[in-house]
């Protein structure tokens, strides 16, 4: 926004930046109001006069006239440029959406475009938006003339138009006890209109007030007859006619759907979907069906009923809602026929549950009629209560799935996206709380996991408490650490409105029982609750106890799980787990996250883990925690021999369970898998160390060492290995705690934490002279002198590795001292290249690679092809040099190295440009930049960035 603002819907109004520019001279006033009502037509003088002077402009009339433009440019300060003057008169300059009148047209065609294509709560924002704008009556410190008078009456119309055209939205959207007041101000105001006398009469029908609506008909008829001399007109007839609909043989159509939830907020995509669905059909197709599913809480009500009031007008025979009662008390389809039956008119009717369901087919036979059946509980509920075609249709609700409901669109709603929660929120607080506190604003949002009826507890709680910081409650969320018992305090009421919020039960109450109503259960916690306590055993086949399926899984890490991380936390086989998390989704007490994951919403995995607490033994909790530990150690040591298979396996090897190195078909499955559980193996390291389970903690983050290396993801396990650390020396084991203390410091040195690192590779020296592996002591040392490398003193560095590589010369042959000598030999080509000594990096290289070669160490075989190809392209030799990159690039690339093979692209792409291969480098950078941006390396992305825009400057010189 520019912050320029011309208004005329109200007193004549001029904005800045700086503020309002008053206007003191009425004349002058007028002068700009004539000009902004034209244009952009340029005014001649002569007619500007008239306006100005209301016909009669006074002898002498342009020179006054000029005189007042000069005043006004001065008055309106640096707007006053955009009065201009041209050979045919006299123009005002406005840009897009400076002019109150022409932002009122563009948000009136909008709303009336809504309207059309059925987004009738968009067209009703957009009305109300556009006659926000009226600041009182237009021009109303301007003095009288004749374009200004036009103006004003057209105007005024044009209100009273748009007001009309809002109040039918909104009697179309149910919101009659809204709208009646307003309306009876606009009869009033207008007693010789029909339109908003109609609309009064539809509205107090629609709101139950027939009697109310026919007296207000004759009190209407009675003004028009008495102070006009005439009759109601069609528009008026038709409103009356339409209520006296009672008399006919068909019942009045009803309107049986709550009230719209006020501060609804998003899945605007969805109710597009579902609108289209239940009126595609045409007669004599199937009903449209559609059975709209997700947890207790996530609004499931809210959104049939908005999709019900939004396509009102698309069933005008009617709306007819039913609770079906729900896991807590389900009703009988027999009595749901009948209550439907009642509500379309029929007051008689058979016993026979099938002639009943008979007569109710008949009587949908013919009608626009949309059925909202809320909160069912499975397929044969609801059967008797569906169409037997179009054009009627059917919305249901559930906390499950219903796969035995035919011709269905199944609609899972889940927890809103982060931006819709928080939009949810600041319609409760007001943008101006919203704005002074976006982050509290957000972090509620994320407090309540997306979760609607959460986002209403918090919002209602800080309506309330208008003088409450946002922060205050997040912070009182926090201080209780459990997000579901902090937000369930909130909701003090236990008043329960809708399927979606419901009295709770008794936590400690046996699943599979029918437990009594607690009115204390707050509208968060009731539906969840009753979700839990439905789950009996057995219910997904063979012998699952889901409750417990329930409780146990809830204790995995991770963002997401996965059947075999299901089986092992349960101890089952993947047949039993597939069956109780299928009931679990389908019940919607887990989330289907992505192909064969799985996932809770937080604050149902918070209610899963307090039963876990109050009904599972810890010894049985920490068995079930430990069976998934031991499962990610096993998958992830199978994984890593993939990897690293020329790793040598060290004692402390044996502590890990055989996951056998067939669990994985090949290395991209394995690499796939090691990418979809990453976040859980991270986890599982932490709940291993923090069940005091020493083997698991201090094997697990060896294991995932490498394969987070060469995602160029090292920083992450930082924590699991200083608490590695702590776990081998718990275990007496020296040559464990040094190989974690050696890969702390390889972490710190990621980082940039150089000295840290090199002190770190210290600490790890004297676990391994206590177990007297000379090898171990050697390798820290070189790892030191690596380090120094990396922080920029290559000199050094090449000093300490020289003198590292003959002490690992002079020691005795053992399976790990080759794979030293390599690290040693890349380490010290690399000091020798940068600190200016190419020649003798040169002369190492053909040992380097004969040795990495014969230990089959790929990955740093790759490394050296890659350094001696840059080191050839670096000194006149980048054909050879590209020779050498090529066969970096494949090694990198068959071991899944994405970080490698980003930077021997890189090198490719400088040698190609040695070249003058100009279109070769640029593919080859681009290829790299992808994979940095894949890896979050922005930096180097930048970099890529730049050199592929520096191929296309032209060169200097």
């Amino acid at each position: 926004m520019s912050g320029i603002r011309f208004g005329v819907l109200g007193p004549l109004l001029v904005e800045d930046p700086t503020g309002p520019r008053p206007i003191a001279a009425a004349r002058q006033r007028a002068v700009l109001a004539a000009l902004l009502l034209t244009t952009p037509r340029a005014v001649a003088a002569a007619e500007l006069a008239d306006q100005v002077w209301n016909l009669e402009p006074p002898a002498g009339a342009a020179g006054t006239l000029h005189s007042y433009l000069s005043r006004l440019r001065t008055a309106l300060g640096p707007l006053g440029d955009r009065i201009r003057t041209h050979s045919s008169g006299y123009t005002v300059d406005l840009h897009d959406a400076e002019l109150d009148l022409d932002v009122f047209r563009g948000l009136r065609d909008r709303a009336k475009a809504a309207a059309a294509r059925g987004d009738l709560d968009g067209a009703a924002a957009e009305y109300a938006e556009a006659l926000a704008l009226w600041r009182g009556a237009p021009l109303a410190d301007v003095p009288s003339g004749p374009w200004r008078d036009d103006a004003v009456r057209y105007w005024d119309e044009q209100e009273l138009l748009a007001r009309e055209e809002l109040y039918e939205i909104e009697v179309r959207l149910g919101r009659t006890a809204a709208v009646i007041p307003r309306l009876r101000v606009l009869v009033a105001e207008n007693p010789f209109r029909e339109r908003p006398a109609a609309l009064l009469l539809g509205a107090l029908a629609a709101d139950g007030r027939r009697a109310e609506a026919l007296a207000e008909y004759q009190r209407v008829r009675r003004v028009l007859v008495e102070e006009a001399g005439i009759e109601p007109g069609e528009l008026l007839k038709a409103a009356f006619h339409e209520i006296l609909r009672e008399d006919d043989d068909r019942p009045a159509a009803p309107r049986l759907l709550p009230a719209d939830i006020p501060h609804f907020t998003g899945r605007d995509e969805q109710l597009a979907c579902v609108a289209e669905v239940l009126t595609a059909p045409e007669p004599g197709d199937p009903a449209a069906v559609v059975v709209v599913s997700g947890p207790g809480g996530v609004g499931k009500t809210s959104f049939a009923v908005r999709i019900g009031q939004r396509l009102r007008a698309e069933f005008p025979d009617g709306q007819v809602f039913l609770r079906l009662g729900g896991l807590r008390a389900p009703r009988r389809p027999g009595e749901l026929v009948a209550e439907a039956l009642r509500a379309l008119g029929v007051t008689e009717f058979p016993g026979d549950p099938d002639k009943r369901t008979a007569l109710l087919r008949t009587t949908l036979a013919d009608r626009r009629v949309l059925l909202v059946l809320d909160d069912a509980t499975d397929p044969a509920q609801i059967r008797r209560l569906i169409p037997a075609g179009a054009p009627s249709a059917v919305i249901v609700t559930s906390r499950r799935r219903l796969p035995g409901v035919a011709g269905q669109v199944p609609v899972e709603l889940g927890r809103l996206p982060a931006d819709q929660a928080a939009a949810m929120l600041a319609r409760f607080v007001g943008a101006e709380r919203a704005r002074a506190e976006p982050d509290a604003l957000g972090r509620l949002a994320e407090a309540c996991g997306g979760l609607p009826i959460a986002l209403r507890i918090c919002g209602a709680r800080l309506t309330q408490r208008r003088t409450r910081s946002i922060a205050s409650l997040v912070a009182r969320l926090e201080a209780v650490g459990q997000r579901l018992e902090g937000i369930d305090s909130l909701d003090a009421s236990g008043t329960v409105t809708g399927s979606d919020s419901g009295p709770g039960t008794n936590p400690g109450t046996s699943p599979g029982t029918n437990p009594a109503p607690d009115p204390e259960r707050s509208a968060l916690r009731g539906p969840l609750e009753e979700s839990y306590h439905a789950l009996s055993y057995g219910a997904a086949g063979r012998d699952v106890d889901l409750a417990r399926a329930f409780r146990l899984l809830s204790l995995i890490g991770g963002e997401r799980f996965s059947l075999p991380a299901a089986a092992a936390v349960l101890g089952v086989d993947e047949f039993d787990a597939d069956s109780a998390v299928e009931h679990l989704v389908e019940v919607s007490l887990l989330e289907t996250a992505a192909p064969d994951r799985f996932a809770f919403h937080p604050l149902i995995q918070e209610l899963a883990r307090e039963h876990a607490s109050a009904i599972d033994s810890g010894e049985a909790r920490a068995a079930a925690v430990g069976r998934w530990t031991s499962w990610c150690l096993a998958s992830a040591a199978s994984a890593d021999h993939l990897f690293n298979p020329n790793r040598p396996k060290l004692a402390w090897e044996a502590w890990i369970p055989d996951g056998g190195p067939k669990l994985f078909a090949g290395l991209p499955e394995a690499g796939d898998w090691f990418d979809r559980e990453s976040a859980g193996l991270l986890e599982a390291a932490s709940a291993a160390a923090a069940q005091g389970d020493h083997a698991t903690a201090a094997a697990l983050p060896l294991v995932l060492l490498h394969s987070f290396r060469i995602r160029g993801r090292v920083e992450e396990l930082e924590e699991p290995l200083r608490a590695g650390v702590a776990a081998a020396i718990a275990l007496g084991e020296p040559e464990l705690a040094g190989m974690q203390l050696n890969n702390l410091a390889i972490v710190h040195g990621a980082l940039g934490r150089f000295d840290e690192a090199i002190a770190t590779f210290a600490d790890a020296v004297p676990h391994y002279e206590s177990a007297g592996l000379a090898e171990r002591v050697a390798q820290a040392r070189i790892n030191a002198a690596i380090t120094v490398a990396q922080s920029g003193r290559p000199a050094e560095a090449a000093s300490r590795l020289t003198a590292s590589l003959a002490e690992l010369d002079a020691l005795p042959a053992t399976p790990l001292l080759p794979s030293l000598q390599v690290s040693v030999m890349l380490a010290l080509t690399e000091a020798l290249r940068d600190c200016g000594r190419p020649d003798d990096a040169l002369r190492i290289y053909p040992r380097l690679l004969a040795a990495a070669e014969a230990v089959g160490d790929a990955p740093r075989l790759a490394i050296a092809w890659g350094n001696l190809g840059k080191l050839h392209a670096t000194n006149g030799r980048a054909e050879e040099g590209v020779g050498c990159i090529d066969k970096a690039l494949e090694l990198h690339r068959s071991i899944g190295n994405r970080d490698g093979e980003g930077y021997a692209l890189w090198a490719l792409g400088q040698a190609r440009t040695a070249l003058g291969q100009t279109e070769r480098a640029r593919c080859a950078w681009s290829e790299a930049r992808e994979i940095f941006v894949a890896l979050g390396r922005h930096g180097y992305a930048a970099d890529l960035a730049q050199a592929i825009a520096g191929l296309d400057d032209p060169p200097q010189g």
